[in-house]
């Protein structure tokens, strides 16, 4: 299934769901995951992430509006590196934006398209190390057709 709105597209496998959104006055957001996805919430999928099921995933793809000294491509977005294909070892307990059991996340910020963005990765744990391999090959997957174009001004 391909998703495209407000400059961001994203191509989603067979049981994903995902949508892409603007909240009142803040950039493009997308939301992606293997699980319902709450329809009502924040940038970062607090709803969501309270949901993921075992053996789940969750992303969010966030836009981040220059001004008031955040710039594209400067300070935390001075990253010019798409953070996929993702880093097995850059998940951690500790990146969680709420911790909760059996769940790690990574998060990265950088700008592309010269669009301040962060991409933050929530998934549940797997009960294999093998479906938990499968699981970030097809997130690599879904973040390697996500396209971003430029800001319209």
């Amino acid at each position: 299934m391909r998703l495209e709105a407000h400059g961001i597209a994203v191509e989603l496998p067979h049981g994903w769901n995902g949508r892409i959104f603007r909240l009142a006055g803040g950039g493009a957001t997308l939301h992606a995951g293997t699980f319902a996805l709450a329809l009502d919430d924040s940038a970062f999928g607090d709803r969501s992430c309270a949901a993921i099921p075992t053996g789940g995933a969750f992303l969010s793809l966030t836009e981040y509006v220059p001004g008031a000294g955040l710039q594209p491509g400067g300070g935390l977005f001075a990253s010019r590196r798409m953070p996929w294909p993702l880093d097995p070892a850059g998940f951690s307990v500790r990146k969680l934006a709420h911790r909760r059991p059996g769940q790690s996340a990574t998060q990265h910020f950088f700008t592309a398209s010269c669009r301040p963005l962060c991409l933050y990765v929530v998934i549940a744990t797997a009960p294999s190390r093998s479906s938990g391999r499968a699981r970030l090959d097809v997130l690599n997957q879904v973040l390697r057709s996500v396209q971003i174009a430029p800001a319209q001004v």
